[in-house]
């Protein structure tokens, strides 16, 4: 039971006893993708106080939504549950409260990743995609259940780049070909399935972050 509680017999207000409080949505979504670090997550989540996260990271932790082997954290089932409403919160915005980047505002990869995994559609094509980003590794599966995952995973397809070439090629309509002529796109096997993801994440209707 959370510290603090909304004592409504009502199932929305029981969520948000569990996962209202400011920072906890956030720290869900940083876990979607896979276990993090105390480290990372709190790089990921700018303007959090350290002590507040730990709070937050043991509250959520109570109400079984995440769990924890020394600095390690990452999402229980009830936890990675919470990805359809907080995907579901993150369309609503696109839609009723749309904002595009502000001066201050941070990016992370991770947000970009989230995103990708939140708003890649169905394709005909199947397959594995093995992303380098910055050095850090996430795996894209096409097909019928698209999804992202951090960590590396057996695929037809790597792709080495920065953040700043993968922005490029999915806001800013940079051509792959372009991209990999300049270097600044490695790619390594199936080149098909560079094509069938570029197609359809950009062809997605999503905003830029989740």
């Amino acid at each position: 039971m959370a510290e603090r509680s909304y004592r409504q017999i009502c199932a929305l207000a029981r969520s948000l006893d569990i996962v209202g409080d400011r920072w906890s949505m956030l720290i869900v979504r940083n876990l979607l993708l896979g276990p993090q670090r105390w480290s990372e997550l709190i790089d990921a989540l700018p303007g959090v106080a350290r002590n507040l996260l730990s709070e937050r990271l043991r509250q959520l932790e109570r109400d079984g939504v995440l769990t924890h082997e020394g600095d390690h954290y990452q999402l229980t089932a009830a936890g990675a549950a919470l990805e359809r409403p907080l995907f579901a919160l993150a369309e609503w915005a696109e839609q009723n409260a749309p904002r595009g980047p502000q001066e201050g505002y941070r990016f992370r990869l991770r947000y970009l990743m989230t995103s990708m995994r939140r708003t890649l559609p169905p394709t005909r094509r199947e397959g594995w995609l093995q992303l380098i980003v910055d050095g850090a590794a996430y795996a894209v599966r096409l097909g019928r259940e698209p999804t992202v995952v951090q960590g590396h995973h057996a695929a037809g397809l790597t792709v080495t780049c920065t953040s700043h070439s993968l922005l490029a090629l999915r806001f800013q309509g940079a051509s792959a070909t372009a991209l990999r002529e300049s270097g600044a796109l490695g790619v390594e096997g199936d080149a098909s399935l560079l094509e069938a993801w570029v197609e359809a994440w950009r062809g997605s209707d999503a905003a830029q972050s989740s």
